[in-house]
């Protein structure tokens, strides 16, 4: 055993490399979505912040935290994420406390500190170079934070649980278990296990009274945790009950718990193939898991890993039968359950080395030691090696606004405009960029006559889209501008895309306003009564069609549209393929029949024509098809060639 000096210099040690890894290249990457939307909630004013509606699904706690620190740190990314690193190293620091207490057991005189220091280095070292904890240690986002409350609130249970502890402990869980609610509400699926926890500790008094004295004190400490709550308790059931997408789908459950495991181990980041190395952690957890449960139920010392799998297991549980009805599955929702998986792989691996204990054989418990601290290591380094993967790259993982936006300082002029389809982080670098820039939330009704009046006068006009936005997922903005201005160009950057179009004078956008009928039916669920489109173009350049679709009855089927130009010898140019989605952007399978307004809507396309097409006459067909099976619904009403194409009309196609 090292002697206490020595053992503080490691737990020194593993804090400075827990630094280091947070604050290496913090500022190299771009501020993306999710942070801008930090920035701009807490940029309100203090009062607000919990009723802005931008707010969502999200509680007040860390936007008015973030507040306060930006009143005191300013708006510069280093300082702005800074904040997460100081919550991630409380984090790490609280670990190693967690870590010595756990390994000496529950229950019982507490060992002194020379007895534990393992235990605590190894949780402290763990949680340290754990991916997770980095990555999120590096974003304006709240999961540093309330990682580093959650833990607090277990330790607070875990020492009046195992220790008896006394009434400080009742309040510090009662406080940090208010806190982890106003940080984020995933915290609840953490708190009901804490309310078995509770319920279990009661019942299993062998006295009434202490049983009673028991379930009095678990039903105060929830009720304050209750009452803490309460001024956000309405708001937060208006935010979780109104929240749905039903373009999201429920993960199955090898997706669930594989890519749970993944971030919760080696992270996302890593390359697919080192993803064996989350497979190698899984069996070295089984395996000191399994020693552990050996060694612990021959001593009936058993409560402590009963507690931390509930800890870590019945979470995940709650959160995949929630996301059944309401899907939105990210594994960094339950950031709040990894402090048990650290603490379950801390006392399991120094309780294999204390199986030599009883062992006389010098050669078996040197085998054991030995054994031991291989798998620590091995545990040790391939958690850093995901964290070292992630700190090398972290600038290039992250969306390239900051890229954007120093091309656009540099191409853009006060006469020209700037749309981004993300309000966030756009806001944060605006005055950064010397044409006028703003969101545009798109809708497909009034687009036309909104942007014709504010490109008025302009040069160009730039539309930058976001890889994961749905603000205009037909394709609307495109679709005008292609209509009445040539391109001028395009051009990728990391997560985001730009075109931009020059303006001619006097330039006037407009959607169709007159669809020829048609009586056009897909199968028996989808009918097509309307459409337009454009009747000549030239090679390399592109034409347009407007379809006007209608759910004859409810499905649970999503369908896409193709729309595709074939010559008379039956070549196919470049097909033009989408969703086929309403005015909310919700696909066919959650179209409500019996809502006029929602189970119809207009689909715009434009279809490129290679420069290299042959001139002549092209059919303009239409295929709807099972985005899930890729088969094509027989079509019914109008000239097919195949049976599932249903021919819209005919388009010139003119030489260069």
């Amino acid at each position: 055993m090292p002697s206490r000096p020595s053992s503080r210099h490691l737990l020194f040690l593993v804090l400075l490399v827990a630094f280091a890894l947070r604050v290496h290249q913090l500022d190299a990457a771009s501020i993306w979505w999710d942070e801008g939307h930090s920035i701009e909630m807490a940029s309100a004013p203090l009062a607000a912040i919990a009723t802005l509606p931008g707010m969502d699904v999200h509680p007040p706690g860390y936007f008015m935290a973030l507040h306060v620190w930006m009143a005191l740190v300013g708006h510069h990314e280093f300082g702005l994420r800074y904040l997460s690193v100081v919550f991630s190293l409380l984090t790490v620091a609280l670990l190693i406390r967690f870590g010595q207490a756990v390994s000496c057991g529950g229950g019982g005189r507490s060992p002194g500190l020379t007895q534990t220091w393992q235990g605590g280095w190894l949780a402290g070292a763990l949680a340290a170079v754990l991916p997770l904890y980095v990555a999120y240690a590096q974003e304006v986002r709240m999961y540093a934070m309330v990682a580093c409350v959650a833990a607090l609130a277990g330790y607070a249970q875990w020492r009046i649980l195992f220790r008896r502890s006394g009434r400080v402990w009742w309040v510090v869980y009662s406080l940090t278990t208010a806190a982890a609610l106003y940080i984020h509400y995933f915290a609840l699926f953490v708190i009901a296990f804490q309310g078995c926890a509770w319920l279990v500790w009661s019942l299993s008094a062998g006295d009434g009274r202490v049983r009673m004295r028991r379930l009095v004190a678990c039903f105060s400490a929830c009720l304050a945790v209750l009452l803490l709550f309460a001024p956000q308790l309405p708001l937060a059931l208006r935010q979780t009950t109104a929240y749905a997408n039903p373009n999201l789908q429920p993960p199955t459950a090898w997706e669930f718990l594989s890519r749970s495991w993944l971030a919760y181990t080696v992270g996302l980041t890593i390359a697919s193939g080192l993803r064996w190395l989350a497979a190698l952690a899984a069996g070295l957890t089984l395996a000191v898991l399994a020693m552990w449960v050996w060694h612990r139920l021959r001593r009936q010392r058993s409560a402590t890993l009963a507690y931390l799998l509930g800890w870590f297991c019945i979470p995940l549980a709650l959160y995949f039968l929630v996301l059944q009805q309401r899907p939105s599955f990210e594994p960094r929702y339950l950031i709040a359950v990894t402090p048990a998986l650290l603490l379950l792989w801390t006392p399991s691996l120094r309780d294999v080395e204390r199986m030599s204990g009883g062992d006389s054989r010098r050669l078996t418990r040197c085998l054991r030691r030995v054994m031991s601290r291989a798998v620590t290591l091995t545990l040790v380094a391939v958690l850093g090696i995901g964290a070292g993967i992630y700190s090398v790259n972290a600038a290039d993982l992250k969306d390239d606004s900051a890229g954007v936006v120093r091309w656009l300082a540099a191409e853009t002029t006060p006469d020209d405009r700037v749309y981004v389809d993300t309000p966030h982080p756009f806001h944060y670098y605006a005055d950064r960029i010397p044409a006028p820039l703003r969101y545009l939330f798109v809708d497909i009704h009034t687009a036309a006559a909104t942007l014709t009046a504010e490109v008025a006068g302009r040069r160009r006009v730039y539309w930058v889209t976001w890889y994961g936005s749905d603000t205009d997922p037909r394709g609307v903005v495109p679709f005008l501008f292609d209509k009445v201005a040539p391109r001028g160009g395009e051009r990728d950057f990391r997560g985001y895309h730009v075109t931009w179009w020059e303006l001619p004078p006097g330039v006037e956008l407009s959607l169709p306003e007159n669809l020829r009928p048609v009586d056009i039916v897909f199968g028996d669920v989808m009918r097509v009564d309307g459409v337009a489109y454009g009747a000549t173009c030239r090679a390399g350049d592109a034409t347009w069609a407007t379809v006007h679709f209608a759910l004859i009855k409810a499905t649970g089927v999503d369908y896409r549209a193709s729309l595709r130009l074939r010559n008379a010898a039956g070549d196919m140019l470049p097909p033009t393929d989408r969703d086929v989605l309403n005015d909310r952007h919700f696909r066919t399978s959650a179209w409500p029949v019996e809502d006029e307004r929602l189970n119809k809507a207009i689909n715009v396309y434009t279809l490129p024509v290679p420069p290299n097409a042959m001139p002549g006459n092209y059919r303009l067909e239409l295929v709807v098809y099972d985005a899930a099976t890729l088969v094509g619904l027989p079509v019914a009403g109008v000239a097919s060639a195949d049976g599932v194409s249903a021919l819209l009309g005919t388009v010139n196609v003119r030489s260069p």
